[in-house]
C-alpha cells in the first residue's frame, strides 16, 4: 500500500468514526439510573462512610500545596503573613521550619490512614452492590419463559449476564469514587485559588466551556460505538460457547478450520468496533489535553505578569502553579467522566433492558389442591415464529392414569406437544387444560413440579451421581436415591465406579456412557414420583437387554399416573392404552398399536382404522 493510499484510508476512517451516529438502543434516562440505586439500599451505610472518607482525603490533599507558599514567603523570605485570615492564620502557626515539617508529617499520616479506611469501605460497597445486582438479575432471568432460552444461544445469554455486570461493577468501584474525589478536590482547590488570586482563578474558569464542548462532540459517538462493541462481544461469546459445546461434532467432521474461520469473522467485527471506540476516546482525550495545556500556558503568562507588577508574591505564584499542575489533570479527568462512563451507561442500558423484560406469564397463578391428571387439548393451533403451523386444531383428551403413546415422523410435532404441556410455549389459538384448569391460569412452577420428564435430550450437572439424581427432589434421603437407581437399573453400574454415588459425572455427564446417563435421568423421575409422567424416547440410547429390564420397571412406574410416551420402539407401545399419531399438524388416534405410517409400502398415512380424536 502506498503512502497516498494509506493517508486516504486514514482520512476516510477518521471521517467515518466522527460521523453523527444513528441511535443505538434506548438512551438511559435519569429515572433509569435511579432504578439501579435499589441495589445499594442494603449497603448504604458503607457507601455513605466511603463518601465521607473520600471528602476528608480530598480536603487533606488540597491543603498540602499551601505548605510551599508558607515555606517560600514566611520561612525563606521572611515576609509577613497575607491579609487573608485563613492563609494568615496558617502562616503564623507554621512560621518555623520545624513546625512546618511536623505539620506535614501529621498531615501525611492522617491522609494515609483515612485513605486506607476509604479503600476498605469502597471495597465493601462495591462487592456488596455487585452481589445484589447479579443475584437479582440472575433470579429475574430465570423467571423468563422457556421459549426465551430456547430462542437464544447460551453464550449470548452468558455475556449479557456477566460482561455487563462486570463493567458496571468496575464503574462503581473505580469511576464513581474517582469522580466524587475529583469533584471535591476541584471544589476545595477553587476556594484556595480564589484566596490566592481571584483574577487568575477567573482565567482558569474561562477554559471550562472548552471541556464542555469536547464532551458535547464525543459523548454520543462513543456511546454508539460502545453499544456496537458490546453486541459484537456477545456474538463472540455465543460462537465460542457453541463450538466448545459441540466439540465432538467439530472433531468428528474435521471442521476445526471452518469453525476458526467463522469465529475469526465474528472476532474481526468486534476488533473493528473496539478500534473505532478506542480512537474516539483517543480523539476526545487529545482535545482535553490540548485544553489543559492552553490553561497552563495562560496561568503562567497571566501569573507571571501579576508577579512582575507586584500584585502577587513569589510564594503565591509557586503555590498557584503547583495547584494548577494537580488541578488541571483533575479537571481533565472530571470532564472526561461523561466520556469514560459511556461503556458503563451502555451496560446499564442493556441490563435495564433485561430487567424490563417480563417474567413467565402466570407466575403466582392458581395452585390446585390435588392433581387427577386429566389433560385436554381443545382446538390448539401452534407455530414457531416465522414458520408454518406445527399443530392444526389439535383436539384430544388424556384421562387420569392413562398411558398414551404419541408417534409420528421426526419433526411432526411430538416434542411440541410436550413443550406446550410444560408451558415452554403458549398456543396461538385454543386451550390446554389440566383437570379443567387452563394451563395459562396455573402457576408454572407448581405445574412443572407435578410432571416428571425423561427426555432424549437429557442433561446432567457437573457434580456427583447422587446429587444429579437428588435434583428432582432435594430433600430425598440417600436410601431413597439408591432405591430410585435400583428401579432405573443403574445401581449396579454406579457401585462399580471408584467413587460410587459420589462419582463426579463431568460436564453434561461425559464421564458416563450414554446409556448410563439416560438411566440416571430415569432414576430422577422415579425419585420425583410426580402424578404426570412424560417419557420422550426414554430408551433411545439403551441396548435391547437393558431396554427389556427398563420396560418392566416402566410398567410399574406408569401405573396410576397420567403418562405421555413418545417412542419409536414398538416394544414400548405395549405399555400404552392408546396410540396417537401426529401427521401434518393433525393429531389422530390409531386403534392399532403399530402406527399406520410404519406399516410399510402401499399403506396410506391414515388408514380407515384411524379417526380424529374429538
Amino acid at each position: 500500500m502506498s503512502i497516498t493510499d494509506y493517508c486516504r484510508r486514514t482520512v476516510a476512517f477518521t471521517r467515518d468514526i466522527m460521523r453523527q451516529p444513528a441511535k443505538a438502543g434506548e438512551d438511559l434516562r435519569f429515572s433509569d439510573l435511579a432504578f439501579f440505586l435499589r441495589f445499594a439500599r442494603p449497603i448504604w451505610q458503607a457507601g455513605a462512610l466511603a463518601l465521607i472518607a473520600t471528602a476528608i482525603v480530598s480536603a487533606l490533599k488540597t491543603v498540602l500545596p499551601l505548605s510551599i507558599k508558607i515555606f517560600i514567603d514566611n520561612i525563606l523570605l521572611g515576609e509577613a503573613p497575607t491579609s487573608d485570615a485563613l492563609l494568615a492564620g496558617a502562616g503564623v502557626v507554621l512560621s518555623s521550619l520545624d513546625a512546618l515539617i511536623i505539620a506535614l508529617l501529621a498531615l501525611g499520616f492522617l491522609t494515609g490512614a483515612t485513605d486506607l479506611a476509604r479503600n476498605y469501605l469502597t471495597a465493601r460497597f462495591r462487592e456488596g452492590y455487585a452481589f445484589n445486582l447479579q443475584t437479582a438479575l440472575f433470579e429475574h432471568v430465570l423467571s423468563f419463559p422457556l421459549s426465551y432460552f430456547k430462542s437464544q444461544q447460551t453464550g449470548y445469554i452468558m455475556s449479557r449476564l456477566s460482561d455487563d455486570v462486570q463493567i458496571l461493577q468496575y464503574t462503581v468501584s473505580q469511576y464513581l469514587p474517582q469522580i466524587v474525589a475529583n469533584a471535591l478536590y476541584v471544589l476545595f482547590t477553587l476556594v484556595i485559588l480564589s484566596l490566592l488570586n481571584l483574577r487568575l482563578t477567573l482565567v482558569v474558569l474561562a477554559f471550562i466551556p472548552l471541556y464542555l464542548l469536547v464532551n458535547a462532540v464525543f459523548v454520543r459517538r462513543i456511546r454508539a460505538a460502545t453499544h456496537r462493541e458490546r453486541e459484537r462481544q456477545a456474538y463472540v461469546s455465543r460462537d465460542l460457547q457453541e463450538v466448545i459445546s459441540g466439540i465432538d461434532t467439530v472433531k468428528s467432521h474435521a471442521a476445526e478450520d471452518r469453525e476458526v474461520s467463522k469465529v475469526s469473522g465474528t472476532l474481526r467485527n468486534m476488533v473493528d468496533a473496539r478500534i473505532r471506540n478506542t480512537m474516539l476516546s483517543a480523539f476526545s482525550e487529545y482535545f482535553r489535553i490540548g485544553t489543559m495545556s492552553l490553561m497552563l500556558v495562560a496561568v503562567i503568562w497571566f501569573g507571571g505578569n501579576e508577579v512582575l507588577a507586584g500584585a502577587m508574591t513569589i510564594g503565591d505564584f509557586v503555590a498557584f502553579s503547583v495547584y494548577i499542575l494537580t488541578f488541571a489533570p483533575t479537571v481533565n479527568t472530571f470532564f472526561a467522566f461523561p466520556v469514560v462512563m459511556q461503556p458503563a451507561l451502555t451496560s446499564a442500558a442493556r441490563l435495564h433492558e433485561l430487567f424490563r423484560m417480563h417474567g413467565e406469564a402466570g407466575g403466582g397463578g392458581l395452585v390446585p389442591g390435588a392433581v387427577q391428571g386429566r389433560i385436554e387439548f381443545a382446538g390448539v393451533w401452534f407455530c414457531y415464529e416465522g414458520s408454518e403451523w406445527v399443530l392444526r386444531d389439535a383436539r384430544f383428551e388424556i384421562r387420569p392414569g392413562e398411558v398414551v403413546a404419541v408417534v409420528g415422523r421426526t419433526g411432526a410435532g411430538k416434542t411440541t406437544l410436550v413443550n406446550l404441556i410444560l408451558r415452554a410455549f403458549t398456543p396461538r389459538r385454543g386451550t390446554i387444560a389440566l383437570d379443567g384448569h387452563d394451563l395459562s391460569s396455573l402457576d408454572p412452577r407448581w405445574l412443572r413440579r407435578q410432571i416428571s420428564i425423561v427426555s432424549q435430550d437429557l442433561f446432567l450437572f457437573h457434580t456427583t451421581i447422587e446429587e444429579n439424581i437428588r435434583y428432582s427432589r432435594p430433600e430425598a434421603t440417600f436410601e431413597e436415591i439408591v432405591e430410585a437407581a435400583r428401579r432405573a437399573q443403574v445401581h449396579d453400574d454406579i457401585i462399580r465406579l471408584p467413587e460410587g454415588y459420589r462419582t463426579i459425572v463431568g460436564e453434561r455427564g461425559t464421564q458416563l456412557s450414554v446409556g448410563q446417563r439416560q438411566r440416571v435421568a430415569i432414576a430422577r423421575a422415579f425419585l420425583k414420583d410426580a402424578p404426570i409422567l412424560i417419557l420422550d424416547e426414554p430408551t433411545s440410547a439403551l441396548d435391547l437387554e437393558t431396554e427389556d429390564r427398563i420396560r418392566q420397571t416402566l410398567r410399574a412406574l406408569v401405573r396410576n399416573r397420567t403418562t405421555i410416551l413418545i417412542t419409536h420402539r414398538p416394544s414400548l407401545l405395549e405399555l400404552a392404552d392408546r396410540v396417537l399419531t401426529v401427521e401434518e399438524g393433525q393429531v389422530r388416534e390409531c386403534r392399532a398399536l403399530r402406527p399406520a405410517w410404519e406399516a410399510g409400502p402401499g399403506r396410506t398415512p391414515h388408514s380407515p382404522g384411524e379417526s380424529t380424536v374429538s
